[in-house]
């Protein structure tokens, strides 16, 4: 068994019908260049193999006895593929406009939580005879860099790798000794109570540090509720929305070197841009910038190889006010090294540790924000962006070489878009996730992305020249 960690269980509390908490991990493959058949029943075979290589397949939530503490993982691999692998098949001509609607229809059901919290979805139907395998994995399970370490376990880094073939019979881990679990639960409680003195005291030192920061004129992160309300701030529905583009990113590090600013910078400038010229054409654009929860992750060295969550929470303006887009990157670079120098001096766990004092975590974190939100009539902040840096091998699947990856994070009321890049080889994919919009509003949305690269790039070209 497995216990939990602080974020993970985060992410099982703010799960309701109408915020399932699950991440997309969609791959692109193309089956012709393949050294054995990808058809549906092939990979329906290699998943039980599948199920083997990946741990986090393998686990099924336990619910602490009598609701006290968090829940543990227990290995339970004798999955039910009928409910576990789906398929699908995306509406003619297949391309990304029917891949994302596709993402979008399997994306809005949150997973059943009494079995293994994951779905695989076969795709096909796309342009060119390519399939698409879609996990739909709960993001208790991995963050941004687990999730990249799950897919190479899954792919391979090798084209001459077969799928992978079981090597043994899968057995379900037995449920504790009811006496002996009580025991444990009582004494993490009993540790955790202790704990609580020594998080009031690092709190007060972090608030300490925060005050001396804005005594001394220091920029930090930007404020709650400093954003205007946007359609992505409405109360959810069940509905998703889905989309993604492609662009180059030996373009996006040129921009980076021109301007002087991270690749971060340049995807945080890009999807600014892209949110301006939207909001313009909608005569919705204010003169107040909208603002992110940008994830940042904070796995200490030597847990690369472990699952769940390990990251904190950077709040950043995207300076969605500035009309120049050089101004604009430079806003950005300087709201974010501000950031990044909060988080040198923040205590990192502490945001986790506290969630283990959930009711009060909940009315800090949650009740507060959302009541500030109604009565301040603004969101807390306006959406999460996210940046996550891909595998740096090709991935293969039999062969057959993957050839897109596209990634999504869960939305989060009141945060009704998220936006999440990952990169991968010589691309970075950016895709968006929402609810209050309609397919078109959507397209409209993320195609002013490569846009903003694209007028980003010809200033870098300039400023070079």
């Amino acid at each position: 068994m497995r216990r939990l960690n602080s974020v993970d269980n985060m992410f099982l509390k703010q799960e309701n019908a109408t915020q399932p908490q699950h991440t997309i991990k969609a791959v692109v493959l193309d089956p012709a260049a393949a050294h054995q058949p990808l058809t549906f029943e092939a990979v329906r075979g290699a998943v039980p193999a599948l199920i083997e290589k990946a741990e986090p397949l393998r686990w099924q939530l336990l619910m602490p006895r009598l609701g006290s503490g968090r829940p543990w993982w227990i290995e339970r691999p004798r999955v039910d593929l009928d409910y576990h692998l789906k398929h699908a098949t995306a509406a003619a001509p297949g391309g990304d406009h029917e891949l994302s609607a596709q993402i979008g229809e399997l994306a809005a059901a949150a997973l059943d939580r009494s079995r293994p919290a994951w779905q695989l979805w076969y795709i096909d139907g796309l342009a060119g005879g390519r399939i698409a395998l879609v996990l739909k994995i709960h993001h208790a399970l991995a963050d941004g860099l687990a999730s990249v370490r799950l897919l190479e376990t899954l792919f391979s880094t090798d084209p001459a790798e077969p799928l992978p073939v079981l090597t043994r019979a899968p057995t379900d881990e037995k449920r504790p000794n009811p006496v002996a679990w009580l025991a444990t639960l009582a004494g993490h409680k009993a540790a955790t109570t202790a704990r609580f003195p020594r998080v009031l005291a690092r709190s007060a030192r972090s608030i300490a540090t925060g005050l001396r920061r804005r005594r001394a004129g220091r920029p930090g992160f930007v404020d709650a509720f400093a954003a205007p309300t946007t359609v992505f701030n409405e109360p959810f529905g069940t509905e998703r929305r889905f989309a993604y583009v492609t662009c180059d990113l030996e373009t996006i590090k040129t921009i980076r070197t021109a301007f002087g600013v991270t690749l971060n910078d340049v995807f945080l400038a890009a999807c600014s841009g892209a949110l301006r010229s939207y909001l313009q054409r909608r005569d919705e654009l204010s003169d107040e910038s909208l603002t992110a929860v940008v994830p940042v992750a904070i796995r200490p060295p030597g847990q690369e190889a472990d699952w769940g969550n390990q990251v904190t929470t950077w709040f950043v303006a995207l300076a969605t006010d500035v009309a120049d887009p050089v101004a604009r990157i430079e806003r950005i670079a300087a709201n974010t090294r501000a950031a990044r120098a909060v988080h040198a001096e923040r205590d990192l766990w502490l945001f986790g540790d506290w969630m283990d004092y959930w009711p009060l975590f909940w009315f800090y974190g949650r009740a507060l924000p959302l009541l500030g939100a109604r009565t301040k009539r603004r969101p807390t902040y306006s959406m999460t962006v996210s940046n996550v840096p891909g595998p740096k091998s090709r991935l293969y699947f039999a062969g057959a070489p993957v050839e897109q990856l596209i990634s999504v994070g869960p939305i989060i009321y009141p945060y009704g878009l998220n936006i999440t890049g990952w990169s991968y080889l010589d691309t970075m994919v950016i895709a968006m996730q929402t609810c209050r919009v309609t397919s078109s509003e959507i397209w409209e949305l993320i195609d002013g992305i490569p846009d903003a690269v694209a007028e980003l790039a010809a200033l870098a070209e300039r400023r070079t020249a």
